[in-house]
């Protein structure tokens, strides 16, 4: 596996998912007071943009089809997704995040 730095963890505010892109891969982020998660960027419904999604708690809405999400191991709560989000292991270091590949 590969570490790859991903963002400063200033720049993702508690409870507003933020999106970065490492090459193709697009990655969700999401600060829970403090403690990062990193998921895959995209419903595995229909491909909508979770960074548009809504945060209820530990659970991520998706923006098109509601889709609920739980935030700490991409299981899926309520459909029409029926597939987990990718979940990426994640350290920070300093002031940055870094993500497994």
């Amino acid at each position: 596996m590969t570490q790859v730095k991903l963002c400063k963890t200033d720049s993702v505010p508690v409870g507003e998912p933020k999106q970065f892109n490492v090459g193709e891969l697009e990655v969700l982020v999401i600060n829970l007071n403090g403690e990062f998660f990193c998921l895959a960027a995209r419903c595995t419904h229909a491909g909508a943009p979770l960074a548009e999604g809504k945060l209820m708690g530990d659970v991520l809405l998706c923006p098109w089809h509601g889709s609920n999400f739980r935030v700490m191991d991409g299981a899926v709560l309520k459909g029409p997704a029926e597939k987990p989000l990718k979940v990426y292991l994640n350290t920070v270091k300093g002031d940055y995040l870094f993500i497994e590949l």
